[in-house]
């Protein structure tokens, strides 16, 4: 990847196959297709309607391992949508989502030091500004 996209997003993504839903325009678009996570945002493949850049939503990412499910809720905004694909940024996440959101991460990437850096570099869902 191209090391100024990686400081302009200021964290690792990961591909991820897993069940998310974004609730924005009082619409719920659906994906089970595979995503691309961050702990600053998502982008997810779907072919239902598209909230337009700018808008508001509700994420929900669902982790399901036989008998135990688990959602990681997160407030974002639509940073980009085009046909087939959407992306959106966090805004605000709350404690657990925030935990689960970092071990995933750490358990999927191909660089867990690298990740396990930009965790202890800064606090939160927002990368530092230079």
């Amino acid at each position: 990847m191209n090391s100024r996209k990686d400081d302009r997003r200021g964290f690792i993504r990961v591909p991820f196959n897993t069940e998310v839903e974004v609730e924005a325009q009082g619409k719920i678009i659906r994906s089970r297709e595979e995503i691309n996570l961050s702990m600053s945002g998502i982008r997810l493949i779907t072919s239902e309607a598209f909230p337009s850049p700018g808008a508001t939503c509700r994420v929900k990412i669902i982790l399901q391992a036989s008998d135990n499910r688990v959602t990681l809720g997160a407030n974002g905004k639509v940073v980009w949508s085009a046909p087939g694909s959407l992306a959106v940024e966090f805004t605000e996440l709350d404690l657990d989502s925030y935990h689960h959101l970092r071990n995933l991460i750490l358990n999927n990437t191909d660089e867990p030091e690298k990740a396990e850096r930009e965790f202890t570099s800064h606090w939160g869902i927002r990368p530092p500004r230079t």
